[in-house]
């Protein structure tokens, strides 16, 4: 270790730390101060905090330095006590001091110890190290007391964790991918062969730092593999596309020339901008790891494009029988067919003739005869209509005669 800081090895006043004990003599001599006022301050504390008893032998009482001084800034400061402008001006600088210490270095639950080790920040000696220092330690606060953080911890929890985390991320990753894949080409062989060109890639970019001998950080390791994933997996998909469309048409070797042809400008365009931003990152940019996102980010978008390029249409063309031999057709729900005669309410969307092609979302009543078909919603048959028979007209009373109208009608 190059050295180690806490508390009890910080020296206050006197060549006394801040965690020892002293009695009234003893601090008077290395602060300076006058004795009767130091025996006070003494007395005065231990009134405070209910150490009455030491009251009687003050000459004996031992205080720990920072609980003494700190509260004899608070004293000072309320005005309880009174000291000269020098001794005041001296006690204001050790009362920032002794409260910077304490924030730093004491906590409610635990205290920290600074250690600055005389080993790289990683490896397996720093690595052994941070072991031997946790057993150290707990000899004295017990295992479940004692914590270590720090970089080289850091640098120790993900060198643990990083195969498994790695292998579990980049085959969760793979298996996701191919599960939309399979569902869009409809073949389980196609997926495999861009995945295999994707990852390919990945391998290739990340192993530039390995063999160059640089360090990558691992959350960009992470997120340059998600976004090179996500994002190049599109260009292999457009090629790819487009290989399956150029093929019902003329044969392989053509038309995975031709779709070069198509695809061609699209992946460059989407590339190169992907590229340059990512370039940009890593040379603008002054913090570390943004930076080693926007260079892996950049090498593996141009390492993509390669395979994408290159190396994709040599495998498609060999491996179009593994292709074929995998696809399968999805069997997909077909709008229902209905031929109605007579009156029907609808409710949902139809498309279909009703004396007239009609094609929307229908809320209502159709009589007469129809051929729809329900792409949504419901259509049932209305009950036969019921013919009510008429109201029965008043009869007018015998006992009441109609008037004669005063009217003639020629």
């Amino acid at each position: 270790m190059d050295y180690a800081m806490g508390l009890a090895n910080t020296e206050a006043i006197g060549g006394y730390m801040l965690t020892d004990a002293l009695n009234p003599r003893q601090l008077s001599e290395a602060a300076g101060l006058d004795y009767e006022l130091t025996t006070a301050v003494y007395a005065l504390y231990a009134a405070e905090n209910d150490n009455l008893g030491n009251l009687a032998n003050l000459d004996e009482y031992q205080v720990p330095l920072l609980d003494l001084l700190l509260f004899l800034c608070d004293k000072a400061d309320s005005g309880a006590v009174t000291l000269d402008s020098a001794m005041q001006e001296e006690l204001d600088t050790i009362h920032s001091q002794l409260r910077m210490a304490q924030d730093q270095l004491q906590g409610t639950a635990y205290d920290r110890l600074v250690v600055a080790l005389a080993l790289p920040e990683e490896g397996e000696e720093t690595f052994a190290f941070l072991q031997t220092l946790h057993d150290e330690a707990a000899r004295f606060y017990g295992p479940d007391a004692v914590l270590l953080v720090g970089n080289s911890t850091s640098d120790y929890d993900l060198a643990t964790t990083f195969a498994q985390d790695n292998i579990l991320i980049s085959v969760l990753s793979a298996v996701f991918v191919v599960i939309v894949l399979l569902f869009t080409f409809q073949s389980a062989g196609l997926p495999l062969l861009l995945i295999l060109v994707i990852q390919g890639s990945i391998w290739l970019n990340f192993s530039v730092p390995a063999l160059t001998g640089d360090y990558v950080f691992f959350m960009s390791y992470l997120i340059v593999t998600a976004i090179q994933m996500g994002a190049n997996i599109d260009y292999a998909i457009v090629v790819s596309t487009r290989y399956r469309d150029c093929k019902a048409q003329m044969p392989p070797k053509s038309a995975v020339v031709e779709a070069l042809n198509l695809a061609f400008p699209t992946i460059l365009t989407s590339g190169s901008i992907l590229t340059a931003a990512a370039f940009l990152i890593g040379c603008i940019t002054t913090q570390p790891y943004i930076a080693g996102i926007g260079e892996c980010l950049c090498r593996g978008t141009l390492l993509s494009l390669f395979l994408v390029l290159f190396i994709l249409p040599q495998i498609l063309v060999p491996g179009d029988s593994i292709v074929e031999r995998t696809r399968f057709a999805l069997q997909l729900p077909t709008p229902r067919r209905q031929e109605i005669h007579g009156a029907v309410r609808v409710d949902g969307r139809v498309r279909g003739y009703v004396h007239g092609y009609v094609d929307g979302t229908l809320h209502g009543t159709i009589r007469g005869d129809a051929t729809l078909q329900v792409a949504a919603g419901k259509m049932g048959t209305l009950p036969p209509k019921i013919d009510l028979p008429p109201e029965p007209q008043p009869t007018p009373s015998p006992d009441v005669q109609e008037e004669p109208s005063d009217e003639t009608t020629d």
